[in-house]
């Protein structure tokens, strides 16, 4: 079950990552500085005067950082999950081949402690074992577009002999001299600085694109955080091993924000950026649909419904978990609102990949979110319906209204036929507004010669330059329109906590 969070927001924080990958939390900086930067992709210059700490922090004394857009190396937001909870642009993360390093973490009293080297790896990569891991999921989630492999076996460059071991089916033991007591984010540091060290590299996201951090108990207040679109995410002992907090964390690396519903932080139980799970192979289940439109997993059977130029939606929505049955048509609907700010339709079915979603199972869901679906936005749960349900909002101006006219799931695949239209009319063809043509009068009973000879075969059509024909111009516009489709960017990347 999930560790409540109800009546509980989550914690950002905003942080610098030194070129060695050490991350420092920002305090005491001039207020709003910065509003405007994108996590994982801008960089500061931090200011005379400025303290660095062993505790993870950069007093700023109340001055502001400069920013240099875009190398990707300086500033990072970071998401926190509450000890109480279960918990863009030029970066396309969501899909490739990416590595995975785990690390096992050892204190002067405490140990990370919840698995074996193999035991954690089966957990994070499966190897043959574990049926449900962050390798499996995503890769079923994603439809093969998104793999993570296990960070390659390496040698250590400088041997310690204090317990630290090379790299092996993608986990690695390292040893600080520190105490649980010193906290996360000195251990985290070190870690980072360990890793460094021992394998001759500057930077931990050198061994691996995504290096986890398995924290001893005690060590951190919550269960789990990461940075977004970064390469690190750290968990309190065995929330390194379940599958939901598995996704959740790395999810943050790639982008993706919260779940929340009704303004309740990870209130949104329909996919993994909502609450995480204590169960090593459960929930079993992707993401809501404004996540899995981010992803573009699944563009192929998306659609974008712009209420401003009088679209409307009437067709069959099937689940993600169909998305590779070819009977399936559209999974994902984007209501396009002329803001950042949008709503996507997804029918929520219970099956396969998506079998143990914690909320609205077999119905049809709505989720607003912002960033045009393409970047680090946190989303809200607006409506979930049953046959017969229905949901309206203004959008551009329109009352749009989400119709659920039926739900079969004994059909394969199963789907649920859905009305999205201004006034939830129908989306047939308009009812005329002229009266029918008369009849024809009667033909003449006696035989006329014709008025005019027939009309001679047209010449050849002469353009004169300069001039294009319509109809050449509306089928050009309906190709760049296509190509325009097929090659969205997506946004650049941020750092999560």
């Amino acid at each position: 079950m999930p560790i409540n969070l109800q009546g509980k927001s989550s914690e950002r924080t905003d942080n610098i990552q030194l070129p060695d990958g050490t991350i420092y939390e920002v305090k005491n900086a001039q207020a709003g500085w910065a509003t405007n930067l994108v996590s994982g992709t801008d960089s500061v210059h931090i200011p005379p005067g400025a303290v660095i700490s062993s505790d993870g922090t950069i007093d700023m004394k109340g001055q502001k950082p400069t920013t240099v857009p875009g190398n990707g190396k300086g500033l990072f937001g970071r998401n926190l999950q509450d000890d109480s909870a279960d918990t863009s642009s030029g970066r396309k993360l969501q899909s490739g081949t990416r590595t995975v390093l785990a690390v096992r973490v050892i204190l002067n009293d405490g140990s990370y402690n919840f698995a074996s080297q193999s035991g954690l790896s089966n957990d994070v990569f499966g190897n043959g074992v574990d049926p449900y891991n962050l390798k499996s999921h995503y890769a079923s989630c994603s439809y093969n577009q998104l793999i993570f492999d296990k960070a390659s076996d390496r040698s250590m460059t400088s041997i310690p002999n204090d317990g630290t071991t090379a790299i092996s089916s993608g986990v690695v033991d390292i040893k600080v001299d520190l105490n649980v007591a010193a906290g996360d984010s000195t251990v985290r540091n070190a870690v980072t600085a360990k890793l460094n060290s021992v394998f001759g590299v500057s930077n931990p996201d050198q061994l691996a694109n995504h290096v986890m951090y398995c924290l001893p108990s005690g060590v951190m207040s919550g269960i789990a955080y990461a940075y977004v679109n970064s390469w690190n995410s750290v968990y309190s002992n065995e929330w390194c091993n379940y599958l939901s907090s598995q996704m959740h964390e790395i999810g943050h690396n790639l982008g993706y924000a919260h779940s929340n519903e009704g303004g309740i932080a990870y209130n949104d139980q329909v996919g993994m950026m909502g609450y995480s799970y204590g169960s090593d192979d459960s929930p079993v289940m992707c993401f809501n649909a404004a996540k899995s439109w981010q992803s573009k997993w699944y563009s192929s059977k998306s659609i974008v419904v712009d209420p401003s130029a009088g679209g409307c939606f009437e067709e069959n929505l099937y689940g993600i978990s169909d998305y590779g049955n070819a009977a399936s048509s559209k999974v994902l609907v984007k209501i396009d609102d002329a803001s950042a700010t949008d709503y996507y339709v997804a029918f929520n079915r219970m099956i396969g990949i998506n079998s143990g979603t914690q909320e609205a199972g077999n119905q049809v869901t709505i989720v607003k979110a912002g960033g045009e679906g393409n970047s680090y936005a946190e989303s809200d749960l607006v409506a979930k319906l049953g046959v017969g349900g229905s949901w309206s909002s203004v959008i551009d101006g329109k009352n749009m209204i989400v119709t659920v006219v039926s739900i079969d799931t004994s059909a394969s695949p199963a789907y649920a036929r859905v009305r999205i239209s201004e006034n939830g009319a129908s989306c047939g063809p308009p009812v005329p507004t002229l009266p029918p043509t008369p009849r024809p009068t009667n033909s003449p009973t006696v035989p006329q010669p014709p008025t005019f000879k027939p009309t001679p075969k047209p010449t050849n059509l002469f353009v004169p330059t300069g001039l294009t024909l319509v109809a050449a111009v509306e089928s050009a516009t309906d190709q760049v329109v296509q190509k325009i489709l097929a090659n969205e960017v997506m946004a650049p990347p941020c750092f999560l906590v």
